[in-house]
């Protein structure tokens, strides 16, 4: 799913405006910032820095979108089916 696709279901099976969901970004990539810098600050190695890149970037966002869309799997099902000819897999 592309960016703009997961923006199109986010606004339409979410009662979030728009602005609110800029926001849930910006606060999404403060975390994976977070937790980047930390694994800097704890070694000098590439290695260290790498897992915590990994970590940072696959871990805030799994847990966001797990709650924000767990209780609303019937409700995205619908949203694609309607909208199939932009979701469709090419």
């Amino acid at each position: 799913m592309s960016g703009g696709q997961l923006l199109k279901v986010w606004t339409g099976c979410t009662p979030y405006s728009r602005n609110a969901i800029y926001l849930h970004i910006v606060l999404l990539m403060a975390c994976a910032s977070v937790i980047f810098n930390s694994a800097m600050r704890v070694s000098d190695s590439f290695f260290v820095d790498l897992i915590g890149l990994a970590i940072g970037l696959t871990l805030p966002p799994n847990i966001y979108f797990q709650q924000i869309f767990k209780r609303r799997r019937q409700e995205l099902r619908q949203f694609i089916e309607a909208n199939w000819e932009e979701f469709r897999p090419e």
